[in-house]
């Protein structure tokens, strides 16, 4: 790269930038070529996008025309030697023959101004990556690659190192906090009742998803919503509650479930009253064993998200309050619910002062 610092000369504005050969007048536009002489019509009516590429080239050929002129005389013979045999003029000549550089001028207030050649030379360089409008250029493992536009209103979210970056949707409404995840909506045909719970319970869908309704009482009696599909040995899936605490109880809890048909057991990730826990489920989730917890301050009314990952050798679970931002909280060995899982949400009121409802608003399973 090249770098010119130049200043012009008082007098050379009066070159209005252009060669010599090309004049204007009205909306007729002059110039003389080895022919004769050509004249051509310009629009009265420019737009905003030409007059800025106007602009551009107007810039750029007024500093080349300053460099020409300080350009040795020798050089300037032979430039117009190879003009009187080709009839290519003296400036072209010596123009295209600093096409090989990348040339700037750096101007007295700091401004750079760059060719607009080699913006377009980049430009078409830069399509093979991606020609689509909005486009943004990342690296991946190995090359450079084309992020094609989110939509509208999304964010560009950073999955941390070794990672593409992904568009998400910032949402500040609807059940409170920031969420930074597509919010994917559980699909009633995906979904089924395992178990009903209490009578009094139910299990109401909305637009947004399921209501799960967990009628007080006593003794281990949650109401359980199953997925369709069967895991595989390997699974990461995370669901999106807004738990309603209203009145504390012994052990109001909802959460996120993996259930094994084979054994009738199951194991949870739940959010209690002050605290997220781990349990162990009997008997078709009739009796159960709390194995985890740790402390946890929830704040009801507000969308949290939890997830249960299985990895070869163990299981890994997390807290979010974004979708995005995980907090490690347990990791156990899997010894318990091993075979031909299906994904649950459960909710349970157990020996509580009241029903406990959890909005199911977020499903995803990788």
């Amino acid at each position: 790269m090249a770098k010119i610092e130049w200043e012009s000369e008082r007098g050379h504005p009066s070159e209005f930038a252009f060669t010599k050969r090309a004049r204007k007048w009205a909306n007729l536009s002059f110039r003389k070529t080895p022919w004769g002489w050509v004249v051509q019509t310009t629009p009265k009516v420019v737009s905003q996008k030409s007059r800025q590429v106007q602009e551009l080239w107007s810039n750029w050929l007024f500093w080349m025309n300053q460099v020409f002129k300080i350009t040795h005389v020798e050089l300037l013979l032979e430039y117009y030697r190879q003009q009187s045999i080709s009839r290519v003029q003296a400036r072209d000549i010596w123009s295209s023959s600093s096409f090989g550089y990348l040339l700037y001028f750096e101007l007295g207030d700091g401004k750079r101004m760059y060719s607009l050649a080699h913006r377009e030379r980049f430009s078409r360089t830069l399509d093979v990556f991606s020609q689509e409008i909005g486009s943004l250029l990342v690296r991946d493992s190995e090359l450079w690659t084309g992020l094609p536009p989110g939509p509208a209103g999304s964010v560009l979210i950073s999955r941390g190192p070794g990672q593409l970056p992904q568009w998400g949707v910032l949402a500040t409404a609807g059940f409170g906090g920031v969420v930074l995840v597509d919010i994917k909506a559980p699909s009633s045909d995906q979904w089924t009742v395992f178990r009903e719970g209490r009578p009094g319970s139910s299990v109401v869908w909305r637009p947004y998803g399921p209501v799960l309704r967990s009628a007080l009482g006593s003794g281990t009696n949650p109401t359980v919503l199953m997925h369709s599909n069967v895991l595989t040995a390997q699974f990461d899936l995370v669901v999106g509650l807004v738990c309603d605490f209203t009145l504390s109880g012994d052990q109001n809890k909802g959460g996120v479930a993996v259930y094994d048909s084979n054994s009738d057991t199951g194991v949870a990730f739940t959010i209690w009253n002050e605290f997220l826990a781990v349990q162990y489920y009997y008997f078709d989730f009739s009796l159960e064993q709390r194995v985890a917890s740790r402390g946890y301050r929830y704040s009801p009314g507000t969308l949290i998200f939890l997830r249960f990952e299985q990895t070869q050798h163990s299981r890994n679970f997390y807290v979010s309050s974004n979708g995005v931002d995980w907090i490690h909280i347990f990791s156990l060995n899997i010894e318990h619910a091993t075979e031909l899982l299906r994904a649950c949400v459960l909710v349970d009121a157990r020996n509580a002062e009241s029903d406990f409802l959890t909005h199911f608003v977020h499903f995803s399973l990788t």
